[in-house]
C-alpha cells in the first residue's frame, strides 16, 4: 500500500521554498496538501507526480480546511507534469 503522506525529503523542500510559511496566509505550515487528489486511481497513473514537489503545497490548519481546493490540478496538467518528471528520470538514468 503507497502512503497517503508525502516523503520527507518533499515536505523538507517545500518547507524551505516556502520559509516554513503557508502557501496562503504566511502562518506556519501545519501540513501538505496534494495538489492531485491523491487516490488509487492517481497513484496508477501519476506514478511519479503523485508525491513530488510539483504535487505538493504547505498550508497552515485553517487553509488546508478551508481554502485547498485553490490549488487543485487538473488531470490535463498533472499528464504534462507527469510526462516532464519521466522525461527527468530518463535523463538521469544512464
Amino acid at each position: 500500500m503507497k502512503t497517503k503522506t508525502f516523503p520527507d525529503d518533499v515536505k523538507k523542500s517545500i518547507m524551505q521554498a516556502q520559509n516554513n510559511y503557508c502557501k496562503l496566509c504566511l502562518n506556519p505550515i501545519h501540513s501538505y496538501h496534494h495538489k492531485l487528489q491523491n487516490t488509487v486511481a492517481n497513484r496508477k497513473k501519476f506514478p511519479i507526480l503523485i508525491n513530488s514537489v510539483l504535487n505538493c503545497t504547505g498550508l497552515c490548519f485553517h487553509c488546508h480546511t478551508h481554502k485547498a481546493h485553490l490549488f487543485r490540478i487538473k488531470p490535463e496538467l498533472a499528464s504534462l507534469y507527469e510526462k516532464f518528471l519521466q522525461e527527468l528520470r530518463d535523463d538521469v538514468s544512464f
